[in-house]
């Protein structure tokens, strides 16, 4: 169930607005109900009138509703807004589902890109970002009902893989069927920093990116190599950081028989022209320079294979939307690419959508680079994040086994370091700080797992079953006491607008701020010692808020622990 959706339904109705014309959202404080509208400002505006007045007659026209009265407590007008304080009996209502997984009647697929490293490089704390979020999204997805297929569209063709083979063929000194991906980064970065003095370097690796592509029989078994051994170390991270499976993780190479027909095809249908030797589409229409589609010596681009992927998607996946989780520094390639797309008649009804976010920067706050050996990564991060925990955990529960220290290390050092990214906006840039990253305090993921357990024992404590409690009656709650189950029922609606704007950090600071008002509450209310009546329902609570710490640190990546 979702209140927000619900009360905008009868909003849309009593004042003739269509839905999509206003907003209906989640109070931050009490003191202005649990939902607001600015149905009265758009009203107004259409009206030509004040608000104020306008809001005071949908206000009375809501009152007077049957349906509307049945979910809430009272209705106020603010400053023109239109404030929803829910009833006891709604509340409790919505608080029994709010935790369950969406059922669509209509099941919409939508694609999430995300990750997509390189063959022959590690992955670096610069991943983490497409990685984490991508696989946040995923998850947020799937929980609405969607039907979800992952992506990590992996860099694995073209004068990557060329430079590859020339590196492996003049520095290697192992097989390459062992080699590492370590070994394979060495050689690459070796390769890349000799080249700038040595030209003919860059002529080898060109000579071996068309001996790919003519598909040789030796540069197809040592590219096969390179990338069964890359994507063998990909998974393993991804494992240890707890990333779902991917559906699909084809490589550029996997669109090739798309991509050589895409400027052919493009020229045919007057979509591209010439212009000095390459081949461009227009996009004067978009506001957007054109896009270059093949070089003057007749080489693709990232541009050409992402059109290629569009097309094989569109026949085989049909998805209805395409989120591609990628930095924003690649914003302008996104709006040329949909651009291109929409002129050449591609992805019709599909929502293409670049999911950007901002880089991890160095200390230097210059992009961290493979190619000058400035990487951090992925792995020396979750392991002294674990180091960190360890320590912290062994100070502040030395009864514990050391087994037991060691399992809440790795879950507590992975969760730290995915919630300290996940709790901020996507969109800006993160400058790398081992002490903020691994922070253990604050707005952090062992907050709210520590509160997850804490009120997890309290049902163990009174030996209470999921099953025989819930919330059925909160009018038993004290006011404040109600407050904080009417902001565990409104968790389903911030997962919503966490997919509608495409931003896992709405997620992350509802759990924040329902764990502060859960420990607010714990430390003033009893529980165990209560009367019966309302020893119960603060048990139904205190369940109710655990299912959806939990569920909502599960559409983050963060398994929960029952004991810390």
């Amino acid at each position: 169930m979702f209140i927000a959706e619900s009360l905008k339904a009868y909003v849309a109705q009593k004042s003739g607005l269509a839905q999509d014309a206003f907003s209906m959202f989640a109070s931050e404080r009490p003191a202005f109900g649990d939902f607001s509208t600015n149905a009265a400002f758009v009203l107004a505006q259409e009206r030509n009138t004040s608000p104020f007045l306008v809001a005071e007659d949908l206000k009375r026209e809501l009152e007077e509703d049957g349906q509307v009265q049945s979910m809430v407590e009272r209705l106020e007008v603010k400053n023109g807004y239109i404030n929803f304080f829910l009833s006891p009996e709604f509340a409790a209502q919505a608080l029994r589902q709010v935790t369950k997984p969406e059922k669509r009647t209509a099941q919409e697929t939508v694609l999430v890109e995300y990750s997509s490293p390189n063959i022959g490089k590690t992955l670096s704390i610069a991943h983490i970002r497409s990685t984490i979020i991508g696989d946040a999204l995923a998850r947020i997805y799937k929980f609405l009902g969607y039907r979800v297929i992952t992506d990590s569209h992996i860099g694995d063709w073209g004068m990557l893989a060329g430079k590859l083979i020339a590196a492996y063929k003049l520095f290697a000194r192992k097989p390459v069927a062992k080699l590492t991906i370590r070994d394979m980064q060495d050689l690459y970065v070796r390769f890349t920093m000799d080249e700038k003095e040595k030209p003919e370097y860059t002529q080898m690796a060109k000579k071996e990116t068309v001996k790919l592509q003519r598909e040789e029989k030796d540069s197809i078994r040592m590219w096969q190599a390179l990338a069964r051994n890359s994507i063998k170390e990909f998974d393993r991270l991804y494992r240890r950081l707890g990333i779902l499976k991917f559906t699909y993780q084809h490589g550029e190479s996997h669109y090739r028989r798309y991509t050589e027909a895409v400027v052919p095809d493009c020229v045919k249908k007057g979509y591209a022209r010439q212009s000095e030797g390459s081949m461009i589409i227009d996009l004067d229409k978009a506001g957007l320079p054109p896009m270059l589609i093949q070089k003057s010596d007749e080489g693709f681009l990232y541009a050409t294979s992402d059109l290629a992927t569009i097309i094989e998607r569109e026949e085989t996946i049909k998805p209805n939307r395409v989120l591609y989780v990628v930095a924003n520094e690649q914003a302008l390639h996104f709006e040329q690419l949909f651009a291109a797309a929409r002129t050449c008649g591609l992805a019709q009804g599909i929502d293409l959508v670049h999911v950007k976010f901002g880089m991890i920067l160095g200390q230097d706050k210059k992009k961290l680079s493979t190619r000058q050996g400035r990487t951090v990564l992925l792995e020396e991060v979750l392991d002294e994040a674990i180091k960190k925990a360890e320590s912290i955990a062994q100070q502040k529960n030395p009864e514990l086994s050391a087994q037991e220290i060691q399992t809440i290390a790795r879950l507590i050092g992975i969760a730290s370091v995915k919630y300290n990214d996940l709790s901020q906006n996507r969109n800006t840039d993160i400058v790398f700080d081992w002490s903020k990253m691994l922070s253990l305090d604050g707005n952090s993921a062992p907050y709210a797992l520590y509160t997850y357990a804490r009120l997890a024992n309290i049902a163990r404590k009174a030996h209470a079953k999921a099953r025989a409690l819930g919330v059925r009656d909160l009018s038993r709650l004290e006011r404040q006491e109600f407050e904080l189950a009417k902001r565990a029922a409104a968790f389903k609606d911030t997962v919503r607008q966490a997919a509608q704007e495409n931003l896992p950090n709405l997620i992350a600071n509802y759990l924040y701020d329902l764990a502060a008002r859960s420990n607010a509450w714990y430390e003033q209310y009893p529980v165990l010692s209560a009367p019966a009546e309302a020893r119960r329902a603060r048990l139904g609570l205190a369940q109710s808020v655990c299912a959806v710490l939990k569920t909502g640190l599960g559409l983050l990546g963060i398994p929960v622990l029952e004991k810390i």
